[in-house]
């Protein structure tokens, strides 16, 4: 997708600047044999330890780095990170590949671990083996000010790739050459295919660089990697609508001249914020729209938004000339074929430019998990929101029908729309750029 790994990234910034130390981020994003780089790349320096960054989609990779390294004959320590662990400890700590586990925010915890010489003993926020028993260590708090947090570690990974390969605002430009920029820390909203996972990652409150360190790091990245744009991955950029237009005051006065996008919740969407965001550079908002049920929006995902707001704020944005992209999850339990189909069709009524049609996955930890998981077949390492379903036959639409549904979808909203259809066109038999990105995304399904 060309957004760099910046969690990895924040983990590595953060021990240069605090201890001395070899640091190498195994990426083999852009490999063509992915695993046997990674495999390479692990056998050719003694590590002491090897930390990974697991979601749960990511499952089997991670446990084949855990295995090539736990086969290493100078055996590092093996710990995971990110959400899998964090939301399923004990199940994690089963795999005999995982000596111990970060759990919420890493930098801290990993930064304790390595000035211990890699002892995780009393070391706060990790759980970890001893003589064949598990040893939970007490949580560690959440790190109040962000904003002293040094900026990714972007020379450890192959940024010229990534920036290629960026497609974020591909609606507004393709020719757009930009990054990923995170500027908050977690999410006031309890949507049920997120929540609570996000609130044990990040805690309750939600936690927001101040602007002056955001518009330094963007200094950093025109200044570095000559970039044009930049996206928020932040899951709502206007939560604090107040924070957001001091933001924009500063994105519009500092001369950086600089497009950028944001993920947006329909109902905080205000069109004085909008012309804002648009002064500031705005070109592109996403919304998670999720469906065209009000049933599925409120009784599956408790959502809390209305069919009503995503119009208004399609129709604002569109308005104002700002693309947008939309969110959308099918085959969730007790949605019907119809449902679906109300779905596809309400995404294609819609006045947005984009829209990406995932398969509902109750991902481990999540309010959906806990409500499904009695329906779930197979295995956490077949978990694909791309691709398939994985709650048993005959407990949700059928796979195979899903699948076509899915299909219909894309069809129908990019191909049979004239309007659509010509801005591809357009884009892709024009710009170079806009062929290579769309060939890039459509790898995904």
């Amino acid at each position: 997708s060309g957004q760099p790994p910046l969690g990895i990234l924040y983990l590595a910034a953060y021990l240069r600047q605090h201890v001395d130390c070899e640091i190498d981020v195994i990426d083999p994003t852009f490999e063509h044999h992915p695993l046997a780089y990674m495999e390479t790349a692990l056998k050719a320096k003694p590590y002491d330890l090897v930390g990974i960054s697991v979601m749960t989609p990511m499952l089997n990779e991670a446990l084949f780095a855990s295995r090539v390294a736990k086969g290493l004959p100078h055996d590092p320590l093996v710990v995971w990170g990110g959400p899998h662990p964090t939301v399923m400890p004990e199940q994690t700590m089963g795999y005999p590949e995982v000596d111990a586990i970060c759990l919420g925010e890493g930098e801290e915890t990993f930064l304790e671990l390595i000035q211990r010489g890699g002892d995780p003993q009393d070391v706060a926020g990790m759980w970890y083996r001893a003589d064949g028993e598990i040893v939970r260590n007490p949580p560690r708090p959440m790190i109040a000010d962000i904003s002293r947090l040094p900026f990714p570690a972007r020379d450890l990974i192959p940024m010229d790739a990534y920036i290629r390969a960026w497609y974020s605002l591909t609606a507004a430009d393709p020719n757009l050459t930009g990054t990923s920029v995170i500027g908050s820390r977690g999410c006031p909203y309890s949507c049920t295919y997120c929540q609570p996972t996000l609130r044990r990652i990040f805690g309750r409150k939600v936690r927001r660089r101040s602007v002056d360190d955001i518009i330094a790091e963007l200094e950093h990245l025109k200044a570095t990697y000559n970039i044009q744009a930049f996206m928020f991955e932040d899951d709502t950029f206007i939560a604090n609508g107040g924070w957001a237009h001091e933001f924009c005051d500063r994105l519009r006065t500092c001369g950086l001249g600089l497009k950028w996008g944001c993920n947006v919740r329909a109902d905080l969407v205000r069109r004085d914020l909008l012309v804002a965001m648009r002064e500031a550079g705005l070109v592109q908002m996403n919304m998670g729209i999720e469906s065209g049920s009000q049933r599925v929006l409120d009784d599956i995902y408790h959502k809390r938004i209305t069919i009503e707001q995503v119009e208004q704020a399609a129709a604002m944005a569109n308005e104002l000339g700002i693309r947008v992209g939309g969110y959308f999850m099918l085959g969730a339990p007790t949605e019907t074929v119809e449902e679906v189909r109300r779905t596809i069709a309400f995404a294609v009524r819609l006045p947005i430019d984009e829209a990406a049609f995932n398969v509902t996955t109750p991902l481990p930890g999540t309010t959906l998990w806990e409500q499904t998981k009695d329906l779930i077949a197979g295995d956490l390492t077949q978990f694909d929101y791309y691709k398939a379903p994985v709650y048993k036959a005959g407990k949700v639409i059928p796979a195979r029908k899903l699948d076509l549904l899915k299909k219909w979808a894309y069809l129908r909203f990019y191909a049979l729309t004239p309007r659509r259809a010509g801005r591809v066109a357009w884009n892709t038999l024009t710009k170079i750029a806009g062929l290579r990105k769309l060939l890039l995304r459509m790898k995904r399904f």
